[in-house]
């Protein structure tokens, strides 16, 4: 119950953000529809496994893009069991400790200049990879205390918006833009608006 519950609005949220980022960046959405079209030929049939869609190789960048630039929870808060020093400041025992996911995944010291930038290619930079850690990008936390449905969250959101990218064709609204306001979970402009057309492939 608790995979259920917490998984439907989060999962909404990073959909919303997906086909946002995607209807705002026609070249990767027409990019991923490619590696779509190509792995499911007939659109009637698609109906992925489990190695099947973790081994579509855009695709699992532009959820990973979408994850850093939007994740679902923007911060995390920790409690400290001791004493600590971190960064050189005495942390006394007790304190709640915010973990600004959000801000870490921006980063322009880890992610460079484009930092602030939809790019899914980014994924595909044997550079960048290297310096992606469980510190700097953690859209489930990490740890003991990370999220439990990861793995269901990852695999439900790549079927969904598979499906819907290699279905339909996803557009902006001339003159709608939304910029996402600081929150533990996301907010109304999370839901965005978007012209959804048909694809006859």
């Amino acid at each position: 119950m608790t995979i259920l519950l917490a998984g439907h609005g989060t999962t909404s949220i990073i959909m919303n953000w997906a086909l946002y980022q995607l209807a705002k960046h026609p070249h990767e959405q027409d990019k991923l529809r490619e590696e779509l079209v190509k792995a499911f030929p007939d659109k009637s049939k698609f109906n992925p496994n489990f190695d099947e869609i973790n081994s579509l190789e855009y695709l699992n960048c532009v959820v990973k893009e979408t994850f850093r630039l939007n994740p679902a929870v923007s911060i995390l808060q920790r409690t400290n069991i001791k004493d600590m020093i971190i960064g050189g400041q005495f942390v006394p025992k007790g304190s709640t400790i915010d973990i600004p996911i959000a801000t870490l995944q921006k980063l322009p010291s880890i992610w460079g200049p484009t930092a602030d930038n939809f790019d899914p290619k980014r994924w595909l930079d044997s550079s960048l990879i290297k310096v992606v850690t469980n510190y700097n990008y953690m859209p489930f936390g990490t740890g003991v205390r990370s999220c439990i449905g990861n793995k269901i969250a990852l695999s439900e959101f790549k079927v969904l918006l598979g499906m819907l990218v290699r279905n339909f064709v996803f557009r902006p609204v001339e003159g709608f833009d939304v910029k996402r306001k600081p929150g533990l979970f996301g907010n109304p402009d999370s839901y965005v608006e978007l012209f959804v057309s048909n694809v006859e492939v």
